[in-house]
């Protein structure tokens, strides 16, 4: 949904449509029926009262806005200038609203978080109230590691969610399963993903059910991109739901109870992906990892990982046969964590778990919880 890149994007899951159409006429998903349509449109679209009413002359009830973008065609920053006007006369004619973020930062933590704080800028100023969803675009520039790229999206998906707005992730069908895990996603936020997947480019009033992707935990189905001139969705569960406070939305931890009978479930923590050893250091005699993507800032003591715990591998994860480390010498080197860690403690953005036997903390996005 890129502005730049809408038109080759569009075209490669035209691609995938005509290459997989056979495929999704057998394996669909039975059972799910359509709930509400609705368009998503950026500063190619318009922004009036009458536009807006004109689609909901034909059934339309949400709009999602494009707020702005990061990387790419975007640039280090760009932010939509109709994204107040679409708002603000979308609601005007009764339409719920929400808004998307162009993000490519590929497997990048540092940069996901970056671009997660321009969304909610731009958000805060296209006045897109709290509670709202915000949409990460996330379309091109995937690295390699899906892993690594998921650990980015969580990172992205929980600052939205730390700034009281609600998390989705949008990507073409082909594209969200080849480069994310999104067993990952939907065990974070469930019922969260918007996917695009085209049967045909021709106009299509409203969508084809029996092609329904072939998924679970889908909030918006992208059907068309040429719904009377405009990309139609559906939404398939719940609503966008404004006035929901976007803590009713995240999986949580499970709450401790004041029964004894009945005690909280202890939960353990794994990670997945590859991780660069940013630098060693020595703390009471003992010697640690730190990575800074990982790490809560600032960096102390709380977020030296035990290199007891650390296996050395190549960028690829594959492990090393000499497991001494180079130490600070301006060689790259490289981590996996292939333990189950005890969670001690955790809130919306960071865990502290159980780690070689001593407490670390780290932000969340980088651990499956269960």
């Amino acid at each position: 949904m890129n502005e730049r890149t809408n038109k080759l994007n569009k075209l490669k899951r035209w691609v995938v449509a005509l290459a997989g159409a056979v495929a999704f006429s057998i394996a669909m998903i039975t059972g799910v029926s359509a709930n509400t349509l609705g368009i998503d449109v950026a500063s190619y679209q318009g922004t009036t009262t009458s536009y807006f009413n004109s689609f909901k002359q034909v059934g339309d009830n949400f709009t999602i806005v494009k707020l702005g973008g990061r990387g790419g065609g975007e640039g280090a920053h760009y932010s939509n200038p109709k994204a107040y006007a679409q708002i603000h006369n979308a609601d005007a004619v009764g339409m719920q609203t929400g808004g998307y973020f162009w993000g490519e930062f590929g497997d990048s933590v540092s940069d996901a978080q970056y671009s997660a704080q321009l969304a909610v800028q731009d958000a805060q100023n296209a006045g897109l109230a709290k509670g709202s969803y915000i949409a990460l675009d996330y379309e091109a520039g995937a690295g390699a590691n899906k892993a690594n790229n998921t650990t980015a999206i969580l990172t992205f998906m929980d600052a939205i969610y730390s700034a009281g707005y609600k998390p989705m992730l949008y990507s073409g069908y082909y594209y969200m399963n080849t480069n994310i895990d999104l067993s990952r996603v939907n065990a974070r936020y469930p019922n969260a993903l918007w996917v695009a997947w085209y049967l045909t480019t021709s106009q299509q009033a409203t969508p084809p059910m029996q092609y329904f992707p072939n998924m679970s935990n889908v909030k918006i189905w992208q059907f068309a991109d040429n719904h009377f001139g405009v990309d139609g969705n559906v939404m398939v569960n719940g609503s966008l739901d404004n006035n929901k406070p976007a803590e009713k939305v995240a999986s949580k931890p499970s709450q401790s109870t004041n029964t004894p009978s009945t005690p909280a479930k202890t939960q353990y923590a794994t990670f997945s992906g590859v991780y660069v050893a940013d630098y060693w250091v020595g703390y009471n005699n003992k010697m640690y990892g730190v990575n800074f993507d990982m790490s809560i800032k600032p960096i102390d003591y709380n977020n030296y990982i035990p290199i007891s715990a650390m296996t050395l591998t190549d960028r690829y994860g594959h492990k090393l046969r000499n497991q001494y480390i180079q130490g600070n010498n301006g060689r790259m080197e490289y981590f996996t964590l292939t333990g189950k860690y005890k969670v001690i403690s955790q809130t919306a953005t960071t865990v502290n778990v159980e780690i070689g036997g001593e407490p670390v903390s780290l932000m969340k996005s980088f651990v499956t919880i269960k």
